[in-house]
């Protein structure tokens, strides 16, 4: 059975619906993402990834993102593009709706099967992003798809990405599942253990923040990456949730390297 796009929309427009209302304490944190990106600096990603996710745990979801990408955690996927999304999800059998939604707080969200009357699960990103955020925000909920898929953690119903809950995100089994495969994915192992070397990566895997020399290798690798870099073409607020972003992701991959030796 082949499902028309009216029939996507139309749980795309109910789910968006329930947006605001499901998601008032992150639209509410997203106005200061300041006190996020502090409160990022100071949290231990390595206790948090232990105490959530076990290694055969994670091991699962990078072996079921390198059937889709063999080239996982080895590679960059390259800069994300409207062919990258197709593709994938056409592999896993997923519906996929891109389109401009009026709040910068949401970055997507994924739908299991179960919830609507639709055949397959649902992805649906924000495309008003920065390609980069696009990028990621499929790459997360394909990780929700991966953990629907193998269950370890389930991730049932509806689960929305919204830009300022990084620090919620590691007290919750399946959504720092799928920022597993966001973080190997935007950083493969080569690049991580040349970003992330020796002591600073401990250190940052840790409590410990990144320094300048981190951040610009940081920075230096997702422009020659993904082509992305804080500009004055995006406003100062969405460079600082960008910000927050990165920090999250950073610290998630030196603690995978620190904890797994992945």
């Amino acid at each position: 059975m082949k499902e028309g796009s009216s029939a996507v929309d139309s749980v795309v427009h109910s789910v968006l619906r329930k947006a605001g209302v499901l998601g008032a304490k992150e639209l509410e944190a997203w106005k200061r993402p300041g006190d996020d990106i502090r409160r990022l600096s100071q949290r231990d990603y390595g206790a948090s990834l232990r105490r959530r996710l076990d290694y055969r745990q994670v091991k699962n979801l990078v072996e079921r993102a390198t059937e889709l990408w063999p080239h996982f955690n080895q590679k960059v996927l390259g800069p994300p593009s409207k062919g990258f999304f197709s593709r994938a999800a056409d592999a896993l059998q997923l519906h996929l709706k891109a389109a401009r939604y009026t709040s910068l707080a949401l970055y997507g969200f994924y739908v299991d099967r179960s919830e609507t009357a639709l055949t397959k699960p649902l992805i649906f990103v924000n495309s008003a992003h920065h390609t980069l955020a696009i990028g990621t925000a499929f790459c997360h909920e394909v990780g929700h798809h991966f953990c629907t898929e193998i269950g370890r953690p389930r991730s049932a119903g509806v689960r929305f990405y919204f830009d300022s809950a990084y620090n919620e995100h590691l007290q919750d089994n399946g959504e720092l599942a799928a920022d597993v495969i966001v973080s190997l994915a935007g950083y493969p192992k080569p690049a991580a253990k040349r970003i992330f070397a020796g002591r600073q990566r401990r250190a940052i895997a840790g409590k410990g923040n990144l320094d300048h020399a981190i951040i610009d290798a940081i920075r230096a690798h997702l422009e020659a990456s993904y082509r992305f870099d804080f500009s004055v073409a995006l406003s100062a607020f969405q460079n600082l949730q960008y910000l927050a972003g990165m920090i999250h992701y950073a610290k998630l991959r030196a603690a995978l390297l620190e904890e797994y030796e992945l």
